[in-house]
């Protein structure tokens, strides 16, 4: 199972066009068995995503290329045993107790990138 916690900034995002995202961002999710959380507070959005490993980085990287979102810095990517999200899908929090659970799992698995193997693109052919 993997975790992967990061931020970007998405200044030309409206509320409705975040809460529209997040909604279609959620079946998505749960077809792919990720669950995690998310906020917004109207310029930076901070996001944990968790799940499968393949499934996660592979979410992650969409991320990182979607032109929506600038300047993503990858906070924590570690390797864990469970969810701390079972069973929510992607829930909305505030970013202040978004910001909370970031520091609780840092301290547990540190932060930056303590995974295994190497976030690679994979190509398909």
């Amino acid at each position: 199972m993997r975790h992967i916690s990061y931020t970007s900034m998405a200044d030309d995002l409206s509320a409705e066009e975040f809460a529209a995202i997040v909604a279609h961002a959620r079946k998505k999710n749960l077809e792919r068995q990720i669950s995690g959380a998310i906020a917004f507070d109207g310029r930076m959005i901070t996001q944990i995503i968790e799940g499968p490993r393949q499934n996660v980085d592979e979410l992650f990287l969409k991320i990182s290329s979607d032109s929506r979102h600038s300047g993503v810095v990858l906070q924590s990517r570690a390797d864990i045993k469970a969810s701390q999200f079972e069973g929510f899908g992607l829930t909305r929090m505030s970013p202040s107790d978004l910001y909370m659970i970031a520091l609780a799992i840092e301290e547990r698995y540190g932060a930056g990138d303590s995974s295994t193997d190497p976030l690679v693109r994979r190509v398909s052919s």
